[in-house]
């Protein structure tokens, strides 16, 4: 019955209709709310334990000496993350940043049950990764619609922050659509202002209904502890991204070629560019897409398919959009030295999108 009150005062409220009821009645609607949310969704919140071993590194003058062995020993690694189990069968997604290089992964489900796991697929450009544990009748997490999420609304973080299993922290909606934050090569960050701190990485960001909308994946911080900015990868691209990782152990992404840089000040006074506007082209892959189209190191790309390019994500954003199959029609400009002068060249450049390519460990090259 009371959750059935709670659920009407809420529906109310958020109606905007009148409820005769007290501030203080009002407020213990909306705790029992956050209550009854995170109850709902931590079940389905794990702790992830990696440990990654670095080599040993050997003194090629310890043998001269006598001294044999390595001067640096094998070192074992430890490091905590969180996941969000997302089907009863064993399918757990966290950040590919959390078990990147690591040699064992160990998943927690609840106080006491700890289940090895195994990597089914990873996607380091949106920084993203599903593993398996060998497991049945797990309680999954719901996707919730993170396209239909408003700025100021409230949401919930659910992970393991410095170890700290379980913890609920609460916040709201900062911002949407952060792109060119620096973490990741595909960026279309939700910002909150929910508490997040390193372990808390793969773990759950949901909203008052209990659905998932988020994967908090980074803070922007000076000391290295929450300062109130916080990153989660939206659901709607998570769901996307994790559908395709169990399906075929990797998401497929189109690529050109380019490894790019931003514009320096100098450059952009030489080009006639703003500042911030536009991308250098820092290296090129050869025989790549962007190679064949005759871009070269050194080039500024001025626009992208009719838009501007302000930064990585408007490239990443026309890739996505354009498919494996299209095609980039890049606005360039070439600075090219004539005595004493430096001039700026307009060019163009029709650049087909190839499928990207994965070495026979399940790498990818760097840059888009």
């Amino acid at each position: 019955m009371r959750r059935a009150a709670v659920a009407a005062t809420l529906v109310m409220l958020a109606a905007g209709m009148a409820v005769a009821q007290t501030p203080a009645e009002i407020a213990v609607a909306l705790s029992e709310a956050f209550s009854q949310a995170a109850e709902q969704v931590k079940p389905a919140v794990a702790n992830i334990s990696t440990t990654t071993l670095i080599p040993g590194r050997r003194d090629p003058f310890a043998e001269f000496y006598g001294m044999g062995g390595f001067s640096t020993p094998a070192q074992e690694v430890h490091s905590l993350g969180s996941g969000v189990v997302i089907r009863p069968d064993g399918y757990v997604v966290t950040n590919y940043h959390v078990i990147k290089g690591a040699q064992t992964i160990m998943v927690a489900l609840g106080e006491d049950a700890e289940l090895p796991a195994t990597v089914r697929g990873s996607d380091p450009a949106s920084d993203l990764a599903v593993v398996k544990v060998e497991a049945t009748g797990l309680t999954a997490a719901r996707w919730g619609n993170s396209d239909a999420l408003r700025v100021g609304e409230w949401v919930i973080a659910i992970g393991s922050p410095n170890g700290l299993r379980y913890s609920v922290t609460a916040g709201i909606v900062s911002a949407k659509g952060r792109r060119d934050v620096g973490i990741a090569t595909f960026e279309d960050f939700i910002q909150t202002d929910a508490t997040i701190n390193p372990g808390n990485s793969g773990g759950a960001l949901i909203n008052l209904q209990g659905e998932v909308i988020g994967i908090p994946t980074a803070i922007m911080s000076k000391s290295g502890g929450y300062e109130g900015v916080g990153f989660a990868i939206p659901s709607n691209v998570a769901e996307e991204v994790t559908r395709a990782l169990i399906e075929q152990g990797r998401y497929p992404r189109g690529w050109v070629g380019i490894i790019t840089t931003p514009v320096s000040r100098r450059r952009a006074q030489f080009a006639g560019t703003a500042e911030g506007e536009g991308l250098l082209v820092d290296r090129l892959y050869r025989d790549s897409p962007a190679d064949q189209a005759g871009l070269r190191p050194g080039d500024i790309v001025t626009r992208c398919n009719g838009q501007a390019v302000t930064g990585l994500s408007t490239l990443v954003q026309a890739i996505a959009e354009a498919g494996t199959n299209g095609v980039l029609e890049l606005q360039t400009v070439r600075l090219e030295r004539v005595g004493n002068r430096i001039r700026a060249v307009p060019g163009a450049a029709t650049v087909r999108i190839v499928p990207q390519p994965v070495d026979s460990e399940g790498r990818t090259p760097q840059g888009v």
